[in-house]
């Protein structure tokens, strides 16, 4: 909208906003009726979100697991997790399950230089869930981004996500 709305509107924002317009000519009340329907199938899809959200947090509640509790885990990456993954315990080591979710390096190394580069196998759907618990940690004070903190002070390279 010209007048200068932000981007990111509710689904109510953006009908209280669209209430105040009022269009003089043909085109612009066919916009509007337009907004209008596109507003209503929002409300909709909002509903759907809120719903299956709500289930998800229900469904990993029900199997007693507390991935809900880590910052960066909501319903829907907790479902994700328990569902691919499974039973934890089938991995024999922590190393196992970071090959097998494809967040273990690769060796790159060639000679006396010692490179490591990340591995594009593995589950992409957990390494995606991973991944954002990792960003979101970084963007908040928590205890991963303190580990974070200390391995840059102990000399190690700054991470950059997507090779950035």
């Amino acid at each position: 909208m010209p007048g200068g709305a932000k981007k990111d509107l509710s689904a109510q924002q953006a009908r209280a906003l669209l209430g105040t317009v009022r269009p003089r000519d043909v085109v612009g009340k066919t916009r509007r009726r337009l907004a209008s329907e596109l507003i209503g199938e929002l409300v909709v899809i909002d509903k759907k979100i809120k719903t299956a959200k709500q289930e998800l947090t229900d469904l990993v509640a029900s199997t007693g697991s507390r991935l809900m509790d880590l910052t960066g885990i909501g319903p829907s990456g907790a479902a994700r997790l328990l569902g691919d993954i499974g039973d934890i315990h089938r991995f024999p080591s922590r190393a196992h399950f970071a090959s097998w979710n494809g967040t273990a390096p690769i060796d790159a190394s060639s000679g006396d230089q010692n490179r490591h580069r990340l591995s594009r196998a593995g589950n992409r759907r957990i390494n995606r869930a991973l991944h954002i618990m990792a960003i979101v940690q970084l963007r908040r004070d928590t205890e991963g981004r303190r580990y974070y903190r200390r391995r840059l002070a102990a000399g190690k390279p700054r991470w950059r996500p997507y090779g950035h």
